[in-house]
């Protein structure tokens, strides 16, 4: 008989990013020497379980849930309606990360799984749900799972909260749909757009350090106007797609000498391929006459390594 529970505080709390040319340094977050190695991520799924050594994120055990307490539950038909809703069922590691990412994608703040299939390893079909949709990782505050043998098969439980919900999504999908028709987008090249929406997004936001959740969310930037650096790269992945651009949102932390901030940016599919566009330290602030900075715009890997840190294995490469 086995248990595993386990907390991932996935990448939320994005402090440091900080609207600068210069990328800043903080002496809150330590860079593990073991860990990174000459400016790049780790490529394999351990990365997922050592979040916490990029970006100050910590993922922590639960070692006081008894097995006899989970298999009570399990047996509880009305615990699982009331908790959950509806058991999903999973028969392969396919249908079980799908299963995953479509409760992601639905803000299921609680979601159990039924798996009947030889699992491998749960924590890359994690990791690999997790990464498949630009807006779960743009979204989710922190992710909690575990896993109990019962015996049908494999009992796997989600709590899960996230920086928006479907109720806030109806204050602000009429306000996206507003902002981006505006933008006048037809008949514009690839280059074009990307351009507008780089300059849009940095004009009509303003950086402020907050706690809060709505400022690491589109609510943030389409309703308020002001948040991190998670409204400013969740702003331009929805305008991107919306406008047919392939983009991913991307999570890491800013390098410096000894330490870095944890940073969300976007990677952008150009004309010329793929590079990372990073709106938060382009955003000089509305107080300077050139507010939109072009340093941090579509930089390839090579350049972008100066400057981020993140897991290379789960984006496309900017050659």
């Amino acid at each position: 008989m086995r248990i595993i529970v386990v907390t991932i505080v996935a990448c939320f709390f994005l402090f440091g990013c900080t609207p600068k040319t210069t990328p800043p340094k903080s002496t809150e977050a330590e860079v593990h020497s073991e860990i990174v190695t000459d400016s790049v991520a780790t490529t394999d799924y351990s990365w997922f379980n050592k979040v916490a050594d990029y970006t100050e994120i910590p993922i922590y055990p639960f070692t006081e849930v008894k097995e006899t307490n989970i298999l009570e539950l399990y047996d509880n038909e009305k615990y699982i309606k009331d908790v959950y809703g509806s058991l999903f069922e999973a028969a392969d590691e396919d249908s079980l990360r799908e299963t995953i990412r479509s409760s992601l994608q639905n803000f299921d703040h609680r979601f159990a799984i039924l798996y009947t299939g030889e699992l491998t390893n749960l924590q890359e079909i994690l990791a690999e749900a997790y990464y498949s949709d630009p807006m779960i990782l743009g979204t989710v505050l922190y992710l909690q799972y575990g896993s109990q043998d019962v015996p049908e098969g494999i009992f796997i439980h989600f709590h899960v909260s996230f920086t928006t919900n479907k109720v806030e999504l109806a204050t602000i999908n009429p306000k996206f749909e507003e902002f981006y028709a505006k933008l006048d987008l037809e008949g514009k090249s690839v280059e074009e757009k990307i351009s507008i929406i780089h300059r849009a997004v940095i004009e009509n936001m303003e950086y402020v350090e907050s706690d809060y959740l709505y400022a690491h969310s589109p609510y943030g930037f389409f309703v308020l106007g002001e948040g991190v650096c998670q409204a400013y790269a969740t702003a331009m992945q929805m305008l991107l797609e919306k406008a047919g651009i392939e983009s991913h949102y991307v999570v890491g932390y800013l390098v410096g000498e000894e330490d870095g901030l944890a940073h969300a940016w976007n990677l952008v599919k150009t004309e010329n391929g793929w590079r990372h566009i990073d709106a938060t330290n382009n955003d000089m602030g509305a107080q300077y006459e050139q507010q939109v900075n072009l340093t941090f715009y579509k930089l390839k890997d090579e350049v972008a390594r100066q400057y981020y840190v993140w897991d290379e294995s789960f984006y496309p490469k900017a050659e």
